[in-house]
């Protein structure tokens, strides 16, 4: 049997001769940019997401970006974030000129919040909390570091699409919450997109101008903006998609459940840990393993594909060879760069598939 990492393909049947018809009315019209379509799925994010607003952009990495410049997080200021994240969330702090400070994450893969504390300094500004892998980090207590030194709050949800934390959203308790709707995301596009959610009517204002070159009215600039807009063929792709996600989040459930109990009792394997108090979406399904090399190889062998979400800290990275972190030992997260391997999980995953592969990882191990 052969097993896909993930199979987009199966989901896409569903949408694509409604999608493709939509498509013919809009090269009809001549309407690509922030159409009529875009506002329709922005506003139907916001229901689902339980925000005011919903403004959709370009990427992932723009969201947090403009979440950034909306919040006056400005250059030379600190904003905390993981060391194991994608590195899109420190890309969007080093663009505007802010400087990246990481701290740790907990045996959840989630924000420490410990380390958060010890991290802040009179140079910090803001803190950027990222929903990893699906499930909400502890957005209560940090929140509260947050409001006891007055700093800015965003939430990185790029992997949270549907996540909650005692049936709250992200976004609800900070300035915004930043989504991706990369392809391979629990909601993707057929190309790229972004969203920033927010219940902060300033902070949606000022989005939509940066957005748009600064502007809020054609040929009127009122600020230094950049172009990050959601073109209207995606919107379209994405508003279809979002009908079907809580099914699809379910299914991811029912893999990642049998998962837990059938891997259980294999001690070679350490499977992820659920916060008791979360609605966990499974964009990921990571375990730990040693000898991670041999053990992808042998699952390659067996027809199964698997991955690795992150190979090196984003302290670890090149790019930040100047940074005085670049090399530092992190409690938790420095053990993970070695370990850390994604499993098959994605909607319309077979029976046979995800059984498939419990079998063959407690006969490898």
């Amino acid at each position: 049997m052969q097993v896909k990492f993930n199979d987009l393909s199966r989901i896409h049947k569903l949408i694509k001769k409604d999608a493709l018809n939509s498509f013919s009315k809009i090269i009809e019209k001549n309407n690509y940019i922030l159409g009529e379509e875009v506002l329709n799925f922005e506003k139907n994010f916001a229901k689902f997401t339980d925000s005011k607003y919903a403004i959709s952009c370009a990427n992932g990495t723009e969201a947090i970006e403009l979440l950034l410049r909306a919040s006056k997080v400005d250059k030379n200021d600190e904003v905390l974030l993981p060391v194991n994240s994608f590195i899109a969330t420190s890309i969007a702090v080093s663009r505007i000129g802010a400087k990246p400070v990481f701290f740790d994450c907990d045996e959840y893969y989630l924000s420490d919040v410990e380390d958060v504390k010890k991290k802040i300094t009179s140079q910090t500004k803001a803190i950027i909390t990222v929903h990893l892998y699906g499930q909400m980090a502890h957005i209560n207590k940090i929140k509260e570091v947050a409001k006891n030194h007055n700093l800015v709050l965003i939430e990185d949800s790029a992997q949270a699409h549907g996540a909650k934390q005692q049936s709250n959203s992200p976004g609800k308790f900070s300035n915004g919450a930043a989504y991706s709707f990369y392809p391979g995301k629990n909601l993707g596009a057929w190309g790229d997109g972004g969203m920033v959610t927010t219940n902060k009517k300033s902070i949606k204002d000022k989005i939509v101008e940066l957005r748009n070159y600064g502007s809020d009215k054609k040929y009127i600039h009122n600020s230094f903006g950049f172009n990050s807009r959601l073109d209207t063929l995606q919107a379209i792709v994405l508003d279809k998609k979002l009908n079907y996600l809580d099914e699809w989040n379910d299914e991811r459930n029912r893999i990642a459940n049998y998962y837990l109990e059938n891997l259980s009792n294999n001690r070679k394997i350490t499977l992820p840990k659920l916060f008791h108090i979360n609605k966990h979406t499974w964009h990921l399904f990571v375990v730990q393993v040693k000898n991670r090399k041999v053990f992808i190889e042998e699952m390659k062998n067996k027809g199964i594909e698997c991955g690795i979400h992150y190979p090196i800290m984003i302290s670890n990275q090149k790019m930040y060879k100047d940074h005085q972190q670049y090399k530092d030992t992190f409690k938790n997260s420095s053990g993970y760069e070695q370990n850390l391997v994604s499993l098959p999980i994605f909607p319309k995953m077979t029976k046979k598939e995800f059984e498939y592969v419990a079998k063959n990882i407690n006969l490898i191990l």
